[in-house]
């Protein structure tokens, strides 16, 4: 069975058209969803044996991940996309190796004595969390007034990814289809479909490992001072594309979607 695809068009700063287009173009059935933040997701009248791929935001998202009945839903895994948990398999090849992890909170009480202990150092700050609420930046050591104000924005419990700054002169994202690189793109400082092949090849090295977050997802790769390094994973279903090709990919995911179907039958 060939999948539908179930594709939000009001996502906030992504145009869905192009992957919308590219679905019908390969002959499937696009359903197209409108989702506000904080809405039910209606999910009556779909069917266990539905073979549909969703691609959304977070938080409609979220809702397919835990809610929908049809497979394969969303390939978003939340908590393997965590960085406490693919660290864990992945750490040998960050960007961000001598990181600490602690409740934002506890940065904040440690801040003076950590900048102490590194003059001058700047600190990059980003969610344990993949679904991300808030966005990873860097913290001069003179800034502590940011650490305050994320503490009021997120509270003092939240997990966080705490590393020293390191330079990051390009950065390109890679779609992973069941354990195959199928596409890839620069999207920092600019975006182009082309990437040089030592971040291929170490986007098809993550795609090795025993061990996988999902059965597709991205990965993001970083060049710093001529050498590349993972910098995170991310879903595939809500995760931006940017100017990797549409076709490789819907192509790509369909199959694996009715592969995993078919599991289930």
């Amino acid at each position: 069975m060939r999948p539908d695809w179930m594709i939000q068009i009001d996502m906030e700063g992504v145009n869905t058209g192009p992957m919308i287009a590219e679905v019908f173009k390969q002959d499937m059935k696009v359903r197209e969803i409108e989702h506000k933040l904080g809405s039910q997701v209606d999910f009556d009248g779909y069917d266990p044996h539905d073979c549909i791929v969703c691609y959304g935001d977070i938080d409609f998202v979220r809702q397919v991940y835990q809610r929908a009945p049809f497979i394969p839903g969303a390939w978003c895994n939340f908590n393997n996309m965590k960085c406490s948990t693919y660290y864990a398999y992945l750490g040998g090849h960050l960007l961000n190796q001598q990181y600490s992890m602690m409740p934002v909170g506890d940065l904040l009480r440690k801040w003076d004595k950590l900048t102490k202990q590194s003059p001058g150092q700047s600190w990059f700050l980003r969610p344990d969390s993949g679904a991300k609420p808030f966005t990873g930046y860097v913290v001069a050591p003179d800034e502590k007034h940011k650490i305050q104000t994320l503490v009021r924005a997120v509270g003092p419990e939240m997990l966080i990814v705490v590393a020293p700054e390191k330079p990051v002169g390009a950065e390109w994202r890679f779609v992973i289809c069941d354990r195959e690189v199928v596409a890839g793109c620069r999207y920092l400082p600019d975006e182009s479909p082309n990437y040089p092949p030592s971040s291929f090849r170490l986007a098809e090295l993550v795609a090795s490992q025993e061990w996988q977050p999902d059965l597709c997802y991205t990965v993001d790769i970083a060049e710093s001072d001529g050498k590349m390094y993972l910098l995170e994973i991310n879903s595939f279903s809500c995760a931006g594309l940017y100017d990797c090709d549409m076709g490789t990919i819907v192509r790509c995911a369909s199959v694996v979607a009715e592969k995993e179907w078919q599991e289930y039958q």
